[in-house]
């Protein structure tokens, strides 16, 4: 298979026209919604809602021109239904403005209309008529274009961007990451990706402002992919994970071909594309599914859960297989993550996702954030094979079972091609903040058995989900014992304001200021952000944290890239940027109900620590906010990050080797761990204790042969002490080790 099979020229893969027919053939899937007919000028309409619906009516803007605002604008008076006799001139007032066009009953709450006049850009919503006589009116479900989350759909033309890149596409560049890598194109193993967030990037935060940050991401050479956080539609900028359309970009961002435009530019800075979507739940805000059809089944968490597995569920779970096949083609995505896959509380969809997208776009890959503790299951496949079709049937039959006959079933082996490694994000990140945490036995298993998984220490979620602040802050906190020191009446309120202290030293400390102050203006201005009025801070003691909390962050950014396969490291997070990253969103009620009532800010308040509005959280969030009055802070990380990536891109065995053993040495909070591939073995020293070790430390069953030092993560280019072993006359053996070794810090060995 060819990876020319992806697309074609209209941007879908090419079939075989031999190829049997199968139930969800790729001309169903891209049938939903509007779909604009370009050579007519004409549109057809799929919806799918509630299969004992009495009529369905799409509306529709006459001109391009007209702008209709919420749903519920236009009041509908309902006067008489009489069965098959309702004409929905009885309900609707004239309107010269629109016209209104019946669809077709299909069955099994299918409605369709084909040729409706309509143009581009063309606003639209769709008339339910319920069984109880409910007159519901709503926005499409598969609205492609949406420019009010509770107003009316637009008519959305794919043909809006010429693509560029085509030898990207058509599988020439060598620089293309494949789940099944054929020459020149590259496996999963080479994937180093910086995950970022449109709004936070550039002080304008939109598609095309991005481009400039993909140059510097390009210029610096660590990352080939970059994930982008949701950008489904919403009612304002934020960080992406309350989206409610879910095949619509939003347009606080830019327009849908101005994110095309973005992905091809990143294509030919050499970077792959990784589109975050979110498949289990909707958005708090602007959400019409339940008005729909049976799309819902009640709420969670963090907002409406799909009805994937309950009655009249087929369709809800093509809903979402669509959406993960509209990002792949239309978007040309080089790989989908999926966004907390336990919470859609359905093996079945995600295996039909999996299903699908290997089927429509075979050089897609696939991530799962899983969050069931690296559940094998989640990135295994099936050992026989079988047709799609037939994988289809079985999925729709499990489900069936399932919400029909009350029978449980699961698919087995779902088949991702990675997932996020949270046992050992937890196993780096939990001792930043709580050093007791630091579990070797732990982190020793999590190493083993990273090789498949996407590896990383801090993401977005464990930045804003908690308290805002980055690696620094986080180390920052225990080694100054500011949970103790912070003012709180409870023990949440303790840490929260704990972090708000360590950022706020850590911005005083970057910037030199920290040195112009006098002790008293030190206590001072500490005790406003939040030190207890009876506790001092020393400026040496600040100082010396803080450039332990630097080690701390490289020692857990080394140890993610010298582990084989996959890796991911937050936007800044490879110039050691200290700027906060807060979770920030306006629903569209926002000011209405906190004008009303002070419980909606103080409720988000005491979750996260900190307010939540847009324009406030998100000035706090932008990349390079604090800018540190010595440059060399962000070079010393800069060399260091380039300096091993490059080496790990050109080393076979710290890129895809097997682990060959592990060292664990309790005592002194060190471990080791050894690679080999094709006769090759390097050795990574970890040492996560606070102890120099002075020509005087030996690894413990150190293996045969001799070996050099080829990286040292202490080295003074990278802003550490200089204790390194690069510069011994003699071969480091099993008797001649003598290591030196500086606390926090990461080194390998090359076997020669």
């Amino acid at each position: 298979m060819k990876i020319t099979a992806d697309y074609s020229v209209n941007h879908q893969r090419r079939f075989n026209n031999n190829k049997p027919s199968f139930q969800r053939s790729w001309t169903e899937h891209i049938s939903w919604g509007a779909k604009y007919i370009k050579e007519t000028g004409k549109a057809d309409f799929k919806l799918f809602t509630f299969p004992d619906a009495k009529k369905v009516f799409v509306e529709i803007g006459k001109n391009a021109e007209s702008k209709f605002g919420n749903l519920w604008e236009k009041i509908v008076k309902l006067i008489a239904i009489q069965g098959a006799a309702f004409s929905i001139e009885k309900a609707l007032p004239e309107n010269e403005n629109t016209s209104v066009y019946e669809l077709e009953n299909k069955g099994d709450g299918i409605f369709e209309a084909k040729s409706i006049p309509a143009k581009e850009n063309s606003q639209y919503r769709y008339i339910i008529v319920t069984a109880d006589n409910q007159v519901n009116l709503v926005k499409d479900p598969y609205s492609k274009q949406q420019p009010n989350i509770k107003g009316w759909s637009e008519i959305y033309n794919s043909d809006n961007y010429e693509w560029k890149n085509t030898d990207w596409l058509e599988g020439k560049d060598k620089r293309r990451i494949v789940r099944k890598p054929e020459e020149p194109l590259r496996g999963l193993e080479n994937l180093i990706i910086e995950e970022i967030n449109i709004p936070t990037i550039t002080e304008k935060g939109t598609f095309k402002s991005a481009k400039s940050y993909i140059d510097k991401i390009a210029e610096k050479g660590i990352a080939t992919a970059i994930e982008i956080l949701p950008v489904e539609n919403t009612f304002s900028k934020q960080w992406g994970y309350d989206g409610v359309d879910k095949f619509a970009v939003n347009g606080n961002l830019g327009t849908a071909a101005e994110l095309k435009e973005l992905i091809d530019y990143a294509h030919g800075k050499g970077l792959n594309v990784i589109m975050d979507m979110v498949p289990n739940h909707m958005g708090p805000d602007g959400d019409f599914l339940s008005k729909t059809g049976p799309y819902e089944k009640g709420s969670g968490e963090f907002g409406s859960l799909f009805n994937y597995e309950g009655i009249n569920n087929r369709y809800v779970r093509d809903f979402m297989a669509n959406a993960a096949l509209w990002w792949a083609n239309e978007f040309k995505v080089d790989g989908l993550r999926l966004d907390m896959t336990k919470l859609c509380y359905s093996d079945y969809l995600l295996k039909q996702i999996v299903a699908e997208v290997n089927e429509h776009n075979p050089n897609v890959f696939l991530i799962a954030e899983d969050g069931r503790n690296n559940l094998e299951k989640v990135t295994r496949y099936n050992k026989f094979e079988m047709t799609h079709d037939n994988e289809l049937a079985m999925i729709d039959q499990g489900v069936d079972n399932i919400a029909y006959k009350r029978f449980n079933s699961n698919p087995g082996d779902i088949g991702f091609d990675s997932e996020w490694d949270f046992k050992l994000m937890h196993a780096l990140k939990d001792p930043l903040s709580e050093p007791y945490k630091l579990n070797l036995d732990e982190l020793d298993l999590t190493i083993w058995n990273s090789k498949y998984r996407t590896k990383f220490a801090l993401s977005h979620d464990e930045i804003g989900n908690y308290d805002g602040t980055r690696f620094v802050a986080k180390a920052l906190v225990p080694e100054l014992a500011l949970v103790n020191k912070a003012k709180g009446n409870t023990e949440s309120t303790q840490w929260q304001n704990a972090a708000k202290l360590a950022q706020w030293l850590v911005e005083k400390t970057a910037s030199g200021e920290l040195d112009k102050m006098s002790m008293e203006e030190l206590h001072r201005q500490a005790k406003e952000a939040g030190l207890k009025d009876n506790e001092h801070l020393s400026p040496r003691r600040i100082k010396t944290a803080f450039e332990t909390s630097k080690a701390k962050q490289k020692l857990c950014l080394g140890t993610i890239m010298t582990v084989p396969g996959p890796k991911m490291y937050f936007q800044g997070d490879d110039e050691m940027d200290l700027s906060t990253f807060k979770f920030f969103r306006e629903l569209s009620d926002e000011r209405e109900k906190r004008a009303k009532n002070d419980s909606e800010i103080l409720n988000l308040y005491k979750q996260k620590g900190y307010d939540t509005l847009e324009e406030i959280a998100r000035p706090k969030s932008m990349l390079g906010r604090i800018k540190p009055k010595d440059p060399a802070l962000i070079q010393e990380m800069k060399d260091y990050i380039k300096d091993l990536t490059d080496l790990v891109k050109n080393t076979p065995a710290l890129l895809k080797g097997e682990i060959k053993s592990t060292i664990k040495d309790y005592t002194h909070k060190v471990h080791t761990h050894i690679l080999s591939d094709n006769n090759e073995e390097y050795m990574v020293i970890k040492n996560f204790g606070d102890r120099f070790h002075s020509k005087e430390y030996g690894v413990a069953n150190f293996p045969d042969g001799e070996w050099k030092e080829v990286f040292n993560g202490d080295e003074k280019k990278y802003g550490g002490s200089g204790y390194i072993n690069s510069d011994r006359e003699t071969p480091i053996t099993r008797n001649n080790q003598g290591l030196n070794l500086a606390p926090n810090s990461l080194q390998i060995l090359k076997k020669v």
